[in-house]
């Protein structure tokens, strides 16, 4: 086995992907700090944030469990599902964090605590702690508040996105842009773009920690094109979107999955509009970014990045410089 690397390595996302991400840097860096997106409105998450008045904890928490130095067997209770009953829907992992919540007071105080709880390999930071609602606005002029709402009515959109926000504004928690601005590495990604990546660089203070930092900045790109959302996008047009909310160019690398997907699982796919990620032209993107092909998606039973092959293809990055 490889040696780890010894760098302040530190990812900003959310989703399934940020899980996915961490579950393979987990063996590959020693100083790993997950800054995590919190704007998260459906499902579990947005039912204790109406109810307790709380920070949406879902991408949270499944990041701690995803550093969580804990043996399997714990790792599968805190992430059970209830089904049935007025715990219907819930995970273990997000009713341990509102049950912190009241017993602190604290937001600061649960996240500290919560590393004890999931024995946390590395740091697990909110990129908020104050609440907000993303924002999608469309060019034909209608609005879409909320992200579970943006993701549920994703088949519904009939015009292009023209920009989302925050409302209202919200300031960085301080642990997280100081991660960043220590950082030797930063990831951003995977995730879906406008849900899960944008929403951290809509946030006071990020976008800004993230260009002046000396770190080296690489991207991942998606896999799979979002109907309406991201239809017809390609690896530059997310690369190209990404530093438009932060505001500079400042990627150094861009990671994409360059190996074909089977035909018949694009035929499924394509079924809801949905079609991979093509690279696009780069030729006159500026030479000091590295566009970086690799095989680091699987397409059985879905396509998703791989953990283990994202993690290896991302040091090897790293280690080039």
């Amino acid at each position: 086995m490889a040696r780890r690397l010894n760098l302040r390595v530190v990812t900003v996302g959310g989703g399934t992907g940020h899980y996915t991400l961490l579950r393979g840097l987990r063996t590959a860096c020693e100083r790993l700090t997950a800054i995590v997106s919190m704007m998260d409105s459906g499902g579990s998450s947005g039912k204790l944030r109406d109810e307790y008045g709380i920070l949406p904890p879902g991408d949270f928490t499944r990041c701690l469990v995803a550093l969580s130095d804990h043996p399997e067997t714990m790792r599968e209770l805190f992430g059970h599902r209830f089904r049935g009953g007025s715990l219907d829907g819930h995970t273990m992992r997000n009713l341990l964090f509102t049950a912190l919540e009241q017993l602190t007071g604290s937001t600061a105080e649960t996240v500290h605590r919560l590393h004890d709880v999931f024995r946390v390999q590395g740091r697990v930071l909110p990129v908020t702690v104050q609440t907000c609602d993303l924002v999608m606005n469309l060019e034909d002029g209608s609005t879409i508040r909320g992200e579970a709402n943006i993701d549920t009515l994703g088949d519904l959109l009939n015009a292009p996105v023209l920009n989302v926000y925050l409302d209202p504004h919200v300031q960085a928690y301080d642990e997280a842009l100081a991660a960043l601005r220590a950082a030797d590495v930063i990831v951003l990604g995977p995730g879906d773009l406008y849900t899960s990546i944008v929403p951290n660089l809509l946030v006071e203070g990020v976008p800004r920690a993230i260009v002046e930092s000396k770190a080296l900045v690489i991207y991942v790109a998606n896999l799979m094109t979002k109907p309406n959302e991201t239809h017809g996008y390609t690896v530059r047009d997310f690369a190209s979107t990404i530093e438009l909310y932060l505001g500079a160019p400042r990627i150094d690398v861009v990671l994409y999955h360059a190996r074909e997907i089977p035909r018949a699982v694009r035929d499924t796919y394509a079924e809801t509009s949905s079609y991979p990620v093509q690279l696009g032209d780069v030729s006159s993107w500026r030479s000091t970014t590295r566009f970086v092909g690799g095989s680091i998606a699987v397409d059985r039973p879905y396509v998703r990045h791989d953990s283990r092959r994202l993690a290896t293809t991302i040091r090897t990055c790293i280690e080039a410089g």
